[in-house]
């Protein structure tokens, strides 16, 4: 088939009208020219053909592949296709158990402050921010065994 360049133009153009009248409304000149060369072009007739296939062929798969809870019925595939090691389970184990230790042991901590605040002497300004003499000869004093 021999074509000079304005043919070939000509061409994408008529497939243009051709892919854009499945979707949405071409003007009247747009249609004329397309249904003229349907007429004269078996080529393009087959090509329009193919694309009506394809298009139901589409059609016909998705209304039976996404049927309700398709999204759920995925996401169980994939989390039965993850499968996890020992170690991957015994990370995931402690850190259950890390996490409720943490939890009690900041409840610990702040009892012990409220009580401490609650009980404890008043403390002075010096002694919150620095050492005073006499917590320090209090630490040196103590035994280490």
């Amino acid at each position: 088939m021999n074509m000079n360049k304005k043919g070939k133009k000509w061409d994408e153009k008529i497939l243009e009208f051709l892919y854009r009248s499945f979707d949405g409304d071409l003007s009247e000149k747009e249609q004329r020219l397309l249904e003229d060369a349907l007429r004269d072009s078996e080529e393009l007739r087959r090509e329009r053909a193919k694309i009506v296939a394809q298009r139901q062929a589409i059609s016909e798969s998705a209304a039976q592949s996404f049927q309700p809870y398709f999204a759920e019925r995925v996401m169980q595939r994939i989390d039965s296709l993850i499968s996890k090691n020992g170690l991957e389970k015994f990370y995931e184990t402690l850190k259950a158990a890390f996490r409720q230790f943490a939890i009690a042991g900041a409840i610990i901590l702040i009892a012990l402050i409220i009580y401490n605040l609650r009980i404890g002497e008043n403390i002075s300004s010096e002694e919150i921010f620095y050492a005073s003499d006499t917590i320090v000869e209090e630490i040196l004093n103590l035994p280490l065994f």
